[in-house]
């Protein structure tokens, strides 16, 4: 759990997230909404913290109220924070390395797919521009990390390695999307 997702001292731990989702009986990992609020975040270069939840509750069919609602708009608020740090402190909330690597891997393509529903609807794009090539390139990546599934691996340290390098391309993937964006909206707001 990265420390970056701290609420009044306390860590958000992905285990009582998913009790706060099951709890509304909403049929969503962690890591997807996690990735839909990333998505948002990432598209728009940084928005209002109700307006994330609007659309990713949108987007993703949800209905988030109550407790779930206040945990979502404080990751919300944590994440976008890390996204901007200088320090590179934004990680994906994914469960610990102490959950099984087929769980982690099946996490690591909600997370994708959360991305990938919300980013598009929140893409800032200059009047007449096209996406970049890079950023496409990156879309396209995220895709097939999305579709990603789990095979018998008999070398479990190669397994970790290879999930620890999609991770941290992800990480930085969404860093630099998130700053593309916050600077195409800072752009657009002093013309």
């Amino acid at each position: 759990m990265p420390e970056d997702y701290r609420f009044d001292d306390q860590p958000l731990d992905f285990d009582d997230y998913a009790n706060q989702i099951l709890e509304q009986g909403l049929q969503l990992s962690p890591a997807e909404l996690h990735g839909g609020i990333c998505g948002v975040l990432a598209g728009s270069g940084g928005v209002e913290q109700d307006h994330c939840l609007a659309v990713v509750s949108q987007v993703l069919s949800m209905d988030i109220r109550g407790e779930l609602a206040e945990s979502s708009l404080k990751l919300i608020a944590a994440s976008e924070a890390a996204m901007a740090s200088e320090e590179f402190e934004f990680h994906l909330f994914l469960p610990d390395d102490e959950t099984d690597i087929e769980l982690r891997v099946q996490a690591l393509g909600d997370w994708c797919r959360g991305f990938l529903a919300t980013y598009a609807l929140a893409l800032t794009v200059p009047d007449g521009g096209t996406l970049a090539e890079e950023v496409a390139e990156i879309i396209k990546d995220v895709a097939a990390i999305a579709e990603v599934g789990f095979e018998e691996i008999e070398d479990e340290e190669e397994a970790e390695r290879n999930y620890f390098d999609i991770s941290e391309y992800l990480r930085f993937a969404s860093l630099n999307l998130f700053l593309e964006n916050a600077e195409i909206r800072s752009d657009a707001r002093d013309e």
